[in-house]
């Protein structure tokens, strides 16, 4: 009997031995997926919409090489809103730079009457073709922007209801602002955008008179872009 119980003892502890041989096997714990960082490279195409405000086109009569005199400003004011397409292209240090294009129909218009003299005009529309230089803070982009504008400009004048001007151009000039851009998506982005806009001057004729105008404004409006 002695001896069975030894036997066993010896067993019991022989298989100790070997459980306390065999290493553990622990898996490594699994690495938390690479989220894609966000590129502003691509192509665009968009909406936006906004208003003009604060133009300061001032109207002086003139009749040949006569001055006839002064008559106030219209300070246009409006809605407006169109489309634009761009393209960015973003490097490694998170600038960005791009072009974009846009056209907006218009309804920024003002009137003035002084001394019997009524004067008024209103850009029904106009488009930009702008460069944009921009800094990427991931999803949002801080830009800046300047370049061509065009725009259409209808001028009328009249004295005690009798039409002295009415005439329309098509005028060129440039556009500077600025804006910030957040992508919500990989696809869905918004900006909202400042822009300085100034036309240059022209002479808007009548059969006897004739006025310079020089119409300008501010603009401030927001836009959807679907990012391809």
């Amino acid at each position: 009997m002695k001896r069975i119980f030894a036997a066993l003892v010896l067993t019991i502890g022989a298989a100790g031995e070997g459980y306390a041989a065999d290493p553990t096997v622990v898996n490594p714990p699994s690495e938390p997926p690479v989220q894609p960082v966000f590129s502003w490279t691509g192509f665009y195409l968009g909406a936006n919409a906004g208003g003009g405000f604060a133009g300061d086109d001032k109207v002086g009569l003139h009749s040949g090489d006569v001055h006839i005199g002064d008559f106030g400003s219209v300070d246009v004011s409006g809605f407006a809103g169109g489309g634009q397409i761009g393209y960015n292209f973003q490097f490694d240090n998170n600038w960005v730079v791009g072009i974009e294009a846009d056209f907006q129909g218009a309804d920024i218009s003002d009137s003035v009457t002084e001394s019997g003299l009524h004067t008024s005009s209103k850009i029904d529309w106009y488009g930009t073709l702008r460069p944009r230089v921009g800094y990427a803070v991931d999803r949002t982009l801080f830009y800046g922007t300047g370049g061509l504008a065009y725009g259409h400009i209808d001028y009328k004048t009249s004295f005690g209801g009798v039409t002295l001007i009415d005439d329309d151009k098509t005028s060129v000039g440039w556009a500077l602002g600025a804006g910030v851009e957040h992508a919500f998506t990989d696809h869905l982005t918004a900006k909202f955008e400042y822009q300085y806009v100034k036309f240059d001057k022209f002479d808007a004729e009548g059969d006897a008179f004739w006025t310079r105008a020089t119409p300008d404004f501010h603009s401030i409006r927001v836009g959807l872009n679907y990012k391809f």
